[in-house]
């Protein structure tokens, strides 16, 4: 290897070194040589031995200068080259270790640090060093860690963050270790607030040290809840806190995070508005505030919590023990107040009231009860806002705030428990396959006997042949059967019986008609837009509407007027106190016959017109046929393969989930009554139960997929 001048001249010096370190000096001295000139590099030399031969182990930070020389003299000038060495050189002679992290962390650092700067970084590393092992790895730790902090953070910052590890290493080194390998991962994420994430460790470095190892490993997750803006006065509300003997700064920081994040952030200001106020009095009931938040905000609004406060500000001053449970919301003032202002309404507040009218309705022993009690059954067909019945109690959500006073979400609850026992009153789930109806001319048995007639083995055929082989069920489920799309005679069945149901009350229970008819017309306005949807849904939509009482100014697409009358006529001839449940199903039937032959497209926009389906004709099967002739066959036979999957309209909500069949089903196990199947005997088996479910849109998505769900589903039942 042909040797350079640096290390003919120190040849001596070098011969009683390692052989690894002679290759590297070699190899340095080679990189060098393009960089600086022949004096320059005798005083690099001259500084390589000096570093390398003050202790018997310093060779070690020697090979480590070596390495670096190379990277760090493209970013610094020979001036600054000479600082950086002697920096290094000095740490040497403190400890080897330190020189070795200083010299393995410059070349990543020079690209980001200012030469002016590199004194003051070796100062904050030395700085950490008091002579024993640890502060020397805390020291190492420092330089190591130290190009991730120059890079992100400003150099201001990375001298505060050095000066708190210096201070928090003065009551353990482990803890000052560990905060600095978590801050070099939390600061660089920081903006504005790092400075007063900085300020509040150091505060607590003095009140309470093991808390900043906690607040280093929560805030990271917890502070982005709260608005940006809305970060740095958070933190200085925490270093408040602090300052006042806080004890639990990082419970505060991830609880008073949380509670920030489920408000709106424009609001977010507000409530630190309201900390800032109450800190002035008891810090403590701060905590309080913002652990309650989110229980007082179920119950009240943002403008109504400044009354809350107040009250709370005016008791805290003359009681500051009542104060502080007024805020944690463990006093009967503070419940009080909050019932006062709460327009909202829980269900176990009128649960009792509800019953007795339900019972004085219905003249049976009907239940109250929340509509998770329900899901918790494992036959849960309803989620845990809505409500529904299945045949013995009516079930209701837990809370209603849809108005602006108790007395109107009160109604709201008479308005869901009336529709809800008219399913019981009115017969929804009495339905009798064979029992004739009231004002329409029966079908049922004429389409059954077709249907079963055919010889070809289509689908809606073998569908109904399983069913009859096995026994109905239910005979809802042999009449939805009649019909090869269940979820559409699902949807139009339901429609057409709420819409009945509806009417029915208004007429028996006068008392109810008023709130009645607002909460219909509050369904109505929230309704979806008919024009954007594909025809099919938007006639199911239409009927909704109808079923709403809105028969004047209905968008309908002009090629489909004549149908859309027909339905009209259709739905109003339920509008009667003689309509029963065989009348919706004959409805449903008629109704379907329309829709069927719609196919699920898109209508342009210049194709629709509003028109008023007001008027007194009555419906007729002459019509009907007359109609359905001009539409031609089902859509479904057409051939279409431009269709849009159907879906169901959205739901009315103050109506409920309505499951004809299911419930009938339960009706049917209470009693013991066997299913009605081909010999008339038998009991009704889980496998007749899946058989149903497999063909029923009652069970839906979200009870699961496959047939290990249905079986669950069918074993609960």
């Amino acid at each position: 290897m042909q040797q350079g001048s640096s290390f003919a001249a120190h040849g001596e010096e070098l011969e009683k070194l390692p052989l690894s370190f002679q290759e590297e000096f070699q190899r340095a001295e080679e990189t060098l040589s393009f960089i600086f000139k022949e004096d320059e590099m005798a005083s690099w030399a001259r500084e390589t031995m000096a570093i390398s031969t003050r202790t018997p182990r310093s060779w070690e930070a020697g090979i480590e200068y070596l390495k670096a020389s190379g990277e760090v003299a493209k970013y610094l000038s020979f001036a600054s080259f000479t600082q950086w060495t002697r920096c290094g050189a000095y740490l040497s002679q403190d400890s080897p270790t330190l020189a070795v992290a200083y010299f393995r962390a410059s070349p990543a650092i020079v690209v980001d640090l200012r030469p002016q700067h590199i004194a003051r970084w070796a100062g904050l590393g030395r700085s950490l060093y008091k002579g024993t092992w640890k502060s020397s790895t805390l020291a190492a730790k420092f330089f190591e860690t130290s190009p991730t902090l120059v890079k992100n953070l400003s150099f201001w910052d990375v001298e505060v963050c050095a000066n708190l590890i210096e201070a928090l290493s003065a009551k353990s080194y482990d803890v000052a270790t560990e905060c600095l390998v978590l801050g070099s991962d939390v600061l660089p994420r920081m903006s504005r607030e790092r400075e007063p994430f900085l300020a509040l460790c150091r505060t607590l470095t003095d009140t309470s040290w093991r808390e900043v190892k906690a607040c280093f490993q929560v805030v990271g997750h917890a502070l982005p809840q709260v608005e940006e803006n809305q970060r740095s006065r958070f933190l200085r509300l925490a270093d408040h806190l602090a300052r006042e003997g806080s004890r639990e700064t990082s419970v505060f920081i991830v609880s008073g995070s949380a509670a920030l994040g489920k408000i709106p952030p424009q609001a977010q200001q507000h409530v630190l508005d309201l900390c800032d106020n109450l800190m002035t009095v008891s810090p403590p009931a701060v905590h309080a505030l913002l652990n309650s938040l989110e229980s007082v905000l179920a119950r009240i609004t943002l403008p109504q919590l400044d009354a809350w406060f107040d009250q709370g500000m005016r008791l805290i001053h003359e009681n500051p023990d009542g104060g502080l449970a007024y805020f944690k919301v463990e006093s009967s003032t503070s419940e009080g107040v909050i019932d006062t202002l709460s327009s909202s309404l829980e269900l176990e507040r009128v649960k009792g009231i509800l019953m007795l009218y339900c019972r004085a309705l219905s003249g049976a022993d009907i239940e109250v009860t929340e509509s998770s009690q329900l899901v918790h059954k494992g036959i849960g067909w309803v989620s845990e806002g809505h409500a529904t019945t299945e045949g013995t109690k009516v079930f209701l959500p837990l809370i209603i705030d849809r108005y602006a006073s108790k007395d109107e979400n009160f109604g709201w609850y008479k308005v869901v428990s009336t529709h809800q026992v008219a399913h019981l009153e009115f017969g929804s789930f009495l339905f009798e396959f064979e029992r004739p109806s009231a004002l329409f001319q029966d079908t049922r048995l004429a389409r059954e006997e077709a249907l079963t007639s055919q010889v070809t083995e289509d689908e809606e055929m073998k569908a109904y042949a399983r069913g009859a082989e096995s026994g109905w069920v239910t005979d809802i489920s042999r009449c939805f059967s009649l019909l090869s799309d269940r979820k559409l005679a699902l949807d139009l069945f339901t429609i057409l019986e709420d819409g009945r149901l509806d009417f029915r009350v208004k007429v028996e229970y006068p008392g109810m008609k008023l709130f009645y008819n607002r909460v219909q017309q509050d369904a109505l306005n929230g309704r979806p837009t008919m024009m954007e949807m594909p025809l099919r849904q938007a006639l199911a939509e239409m009927l909704v509407r109808f079923s709403l009482e809105q028969y004047r100014g209905v968008p309908t697409p002009k090629r489909y007027a004549k149908a859309v009358s027909v339905l009209a006529k259709i739905q109003r001839r339920l509008r009667s106190v003689d309509a029963t449940v065989e009348d919706t199903a004959e409805a449903t039937l008629r109704a379907y016959d329309i829709l069927s032959r719609i196919p699920n497209q898109q209508e342009q926009e210049d194709e629709w017109e509003s028109q008023d389906f007001d008027d007194d004709e009555e419906f007729s099967d002459e019509e009907l046929a007359e109609v359905l002739k001009e539409m031609g066959p089902p859509s479904e036979a057409q051939g279409s393969d431009e269709q849009d999957p159907y879906e169901s309209p959205e739901d009315v909500d103050f109506r409920g989930d309505f499951k004809p069949e299911l419930v009938q089903t339960l009706n049917r196990m209470r009693s013991g009554q066997p299913p009605e199947d081909a010999d008339g005997s038998g009991d009704l088996t889980q496998e007749m139960l899946e058989q149903m479910l497999r063909e029923s849109a009652e069970f839906g998505d979200d009870q699961g997929d496959g047939e290990e769900a249905m079986a669950e589903f069918a074993q609960n039942l």
